[in-house]
C-alpha cells in the first residue's frame, strides 16, 4: 500500500497559499475587501505578476484635503488614504489559461507578503523564470481601461469638498458657532 505524500506548503499569507500540487488565492481582494476564496490545481495558472502601483495626484489631493479637515477627524482618514496611494499598492495578478486575470491587492504594509506569494507561485509554475518587480501610476492596475474618467472624477472631487464644508459648518453648529 503506497503512502500518501503530503502536499508542501511554500507560502501561505493574506494573498493565499502556494503547495506544491496548487494554489489557494482571493480574486478581488482589495484595501477593504477580502475577496473570494479560488483553488487551481498549478497546470491552470499560465504567469503571475507583481506590480506595486501608485496615484501621485490621487494621494496628493487626498492629504490636501485631510489636512484642513484634522479638527474633525476625517482628515486622519484622508492623510491615510493619501500616504497609501503615495507609498504604493502591492498588486498580484495571476492568469490562468482560460485567460482570466485574477487581481489582489494589499496595503503598502503587505509589499513583502505580495512578493512572498508572487515569488513562491513563479516559482512553482515557470522555475527558470524570476518575479519582475513593476511600477505603475495607475488607478486601474490589470485592466485596459480606467474607472474613473475625468467628468466622473470631477463630481467625485466635488462631492468630497462639499462633504468637508458640511462637516465643518456642522461642527461648528455644534460648538454655538453659527452663522445663522
Amino acid at each position: 500500500m503506497p503512502e500518501a505524500e503530503a502536499e508542501t506548503t511554500y507560502v501561505d499569507n493574506i494573498f493565499g497559499s502556494v503547495t506544491d500540487e496548487r494554489v489557494v488565492y482571493h480574486p478581488n481582494r482589495g484595501w477593504l475587501t477580502e475577496g473570494r476564496e479560488e483553488k487551481a490545481p498549478l497546470s491552470h495558472i499560465a504567469s503571475v505578476e507583481f506590480v506595486i502601483s501608485r496615484s501621485f495626484s490621487n494621494g496628493i489631493l487626498l492629504i490636501l484635503i485631510g489636512v484642513p479637515t484634522m479638527l474633525i477627524l476625517v482628515g486622519v482618514m484622508f492623510i491615510l488614504f493619501g500616504y497609501c496611494l503615495l507609498k504604493g499598492t502591492p498588486t498580484v495578478i495571476v492568469n490562468t489559461t482560460d485567460g482570466n486575470r485574477e487581481i489582489m491587492k494589499g496595503w503598502p504594509w503587505h509589499r513583502e507578503q505580495a512578493y512572498d506569494f508572487a515569488k513562491a507561485l513563479q516559482g512553482r509554475i515557470r522555475p527558470d523564470q524570476e518575479v519582475r518587480l513593476e511600477y505603475v501610476s495607475s488607478v486601474s492596475v490589470g485592466t485596459s481601461r480606467h474607472f474613473l474618467n475625468r467628468p466622473a472624477l470631477f463630481v467625485a472631487v466635488i462631492a468630497v469638498f462639499a462633504l468637508v464644508i458640511w462637516a465643518i459648518v456642522w461642527l461648528g453648529m455644534l460648538f454655538g458657532l453659527t452663522p445663522f
